[in-house]
């Protein structure tokens, strides 16, 4: 039963543990940023919890499919009376984001579900806060207040990633760095002790998904790239963008451990 809860809690929060963040730049340093999520497993896996599921001379009905692409500002401008009426702090929410968008793409009968926050830039100045930005933006989906209040309790909100907001990116004619400042730095291991009993079946079954989710980054430049600071970190082969991904629960542990440095090549 924790283990549905805790899945469902994944699912109505939107902050699944397969994440893309992905940062695009132009020549100008302008922008795009986007965090994406990968539901399709948590999704699998409820149905698999919830006894989902056909026999196969049973006729299944095709699944839900869904493109949606909802921008923050154009909604506050073709509803502005609704958004002075709503709670001040979804008002204040909405007031926070309004430079961002929301994507979402699912394809049951394919197990796709894809659901991504983003928003474009002038400049590298224009990310500082983006994480509690995409918070915001997430908050505007949730369900219920309850989701949010556990989600951000401890220890379930650690575990979520949710010591990272502090993240400081630079961009410059010479290079990119992401970096995580050690004030953002928390010692989780003993608020997941506390939340799973290694013991429980059930509970290492969930711990196991973890183990095989990452955080991706993907940077994209209109320069090309010279070396990085990180031992595994790929180059594409026309030089112009890197990715590289870190083991959700290392993450969990040590957010640094997604910061780069990234040098350019002198052309």
């Amino acid at each position: 039963m924790k283990q549905i809860f805790a899945l469902l809690i994944l699912a109505l929060s939107l902050s699944s543990c397969n994440v893309t963040e992905t940062i695009v730049f132009n020549e100008d340093g302008s922008g795009e940023f986007l965090v994406s999520y990968d539901m399709g497993d948590v999704l699998k896996q409820m149905e698999a919890q919830m006894g989902g599921g056909v026999e196969d001379d049973e006729k299944k009905e095709p699944g839900k499919k869904m493109d949606t692409l909802m921008v923050f500002s154009e909604i506050m401008e073709m509803a502005k009376d609704s958004v002075e009426a709503l709670p001040e702090a979804n008002r204040l929410a909405l007031e926070a984001v309004k430079d961002m968008y929301m994507k979402m793409h699912m394809d049951e009968d394919a197990g796709i579900f894809d659901f991504g926050v983003g928003m474009k830039f002038n400049s590298i100045e224009d990310l500082k806060g983006i994480q509690e930005k995409i918070k915001k933006a997430q908050s505007l989906n949730a369900q219920s207040g309850q989701v949010e209040a556990m989600k951000s309790g401890a220890p379930f909100g650690k575990f979520m990633g949710e010591n990272s907001d502090g993240v400081v990116y630079n961009y410059t004619s010479e290079g990119f760095s992401r970096v995580t400042p050690d004030s953002e730095l928390e010692d989780v291991d003993e608020d997941m002790d506390a939340l799973f009993d290694p013991t429980d079946p059930s509970d290492q079954e969930f711990m196991t998904y973890f183990e095989n989710a990452f955080y991706n980054v993907k940077l994209v430049f209109p320069k090309t790239v010279k070396s990085t600071n990180i031992e595994g970190a790929t180059i594409s082969k026309d030089g112009k963008s890197v990715t590289y991904k870190v083991n959700w629960l290392d993450f969990i542990k040590d957010p640094q451990q997604l910061d780069i440095d990234v040098k350019f090549a002198n052309e």
